[in-house]
């Protein structure tokens, strides 16, 4: 692959960082806090529609910009590196709307794209389940069908976004007595359909990000189901493949390492030495290589192929790599890195998103769900000893 970036692809960087400085404004931010939370806005996602740049590399008929995927990494590189609050169109635009391109049929692409690429409809995946984790094969919320409706009854659990989001991506399953990986479809469902309750799930730092949400004897027209009916498991699998090959992750690890850095540099507890330094050194080299694994896997979809092994071995790393920063910061900080939300933890800097002090403490209470969501670790080691070195199931 090529390293380089084109004359082209680097003015559509500058305008990406222009939009970002004449948009995410300290007026901005103080708004978002009032009233829309720090990770969804409604707002910024139509502002960022208006530009031209949720869809970047969708086709043009279906609302996208027409670009490669190399400059949505750009848009998607530049906003994380700011904390832009994407997360009320994220979904639908990374996960969703490529599944939908890939698996969904005409009248799908039609009704969905358009909408998500001008950040009028927001996704939540309905993936996990109390009994069904990892193993998603395990799923057992039924989609019973009956004319030309599915009747669904079940619950999934740890849906990020539920409680803003307008559709859930689901996964269902629609033949109880075939072999779990084949019995299951992918059924789109709205979140304010009778029958749908959405519950928060607090996380440990006591905000509201997670939901269960129940489904009794919730009515969804069969039209609504993307692929064919029990070949959900390879449209999930192709879902998750684009959630984790995304280059927002290595954004932030490189923010921080950033914060992680200048805290050693500027102690406040005395806790800075050669042997941290060294440490800072090693996490530095193995953020770049993250970000490296995380371009070829854009270099491939650029080529037209689908990653696959290539980007669990990308989410893996990067996960641990962010957990090994934030638990050095906490260590760097020593004592000062038991507080959260604290004017006295300075070192840990400024959220672009709030605006206010997030201490090392939060940052890694916050990295400790990366080596399980969207898929653990072992399953990535699983996927890259099987796909990627051929090695036999055990």
């Amino acid at each position: 692959m090529d390293f380089r970036f084109t004359d082209e692809q680097e003015t559509f960087r500058s305008d990406v960082k222009k939009f970002i400085e004449t948009t995410l404004t300290e007026d901005f931010w103080r708004s978002q806090e009032a009233s829309e939370g720090e990770r969804s806005s409604p707002k910024f996602s139509q502002m960022a529609a208006e530009a031209g740049w949720l869809a970047v590399a969708w086709p043009e008929q279906y609302g996208g910009a027409g670009l490669s995927y190399t400059e949505q990494m750009i848009y998607m590189e530049e906003m994380a590196e700011v904390g832009a609050p994407q997360e009320h169109h994220r979904r639908a635009v990374q996960q969703v709307g490529p599944s939908i391109i890939l698996f969904g049929n005409e009248d799908q692409k039609t009704e969905y794209l358009p909408q998500i690429a001008k950040g009028e409809l927001s996704f939540a995946m309905g993936l996990s389940e109390p009994d069904a984790g990892s193993d998603l094969a395990a799923a057992n919320t039924r989609a019973v069908k009956d004319g030309d409706f599915y009747t669904v009854n079940g619950q999934k659990k740890w849906t990020s976004g539920a409680h803003y989001s307008d559709f859930l991506w689901t996964v269902v399953r629609t033949d109880p007595n075939a072999p779990k990986h084949r019995g299951l479809s992918m059924l789109i469902i709205p979140l304010d359909a009778e029958g749908v309750t959405v519950e928060p799930i607090l996380d440990m730092q006591g905000e509201h990000h997670f939901n269960k949400v129940h489904f009794e004897d919730v009515k969804v027209p069969t039209k609504n189901i993307v692929g064919e009916e029990n070949r959900g498991w390879y449209v999930n699998a192709s879902t998750m493949d684009f959630e984790r090959s995304g280059i927002a992750r290595i954004a932030s690890l490189r923010r921080a390492l950033k914060q992680a850095t200048s805290a050693h540099q500027n102690p406040q507890s005395g806790q800075s030495s050669n042997v941290k330094r060294t440490q800072l050194a090693e996490l530095s080299v193995a953020t770049k290589v993250t970000e490296l694994l995380a371009y070829r896997v854009v270099s491939h979809q650029a080529a037209g192929l689908i990653p696959n092994y290539e980007v669990s071995i990308t989410k893996l790393l990067a996960s641990e790599v962010d957990q090994a920063i934030h638990n050095l910061h906490v260590g760097i900080d020593g004592l000062f890195g038991n507080l959260s939300f604290s004017k006295w933890a300075e070192s840990a800097g400024q959220t672009a998103s709030k605006g206010s002090l997030r201490t090392s403490a939060n940052g890694y209470i916050s990295a400790i769900p990366g080596t399980i969501a969207q898929g653990s670790s072992e399953i990535q080691r699983n996927v890259i000893a099987t796909r990627g070195l051929g090695l036999p199931r055990g």
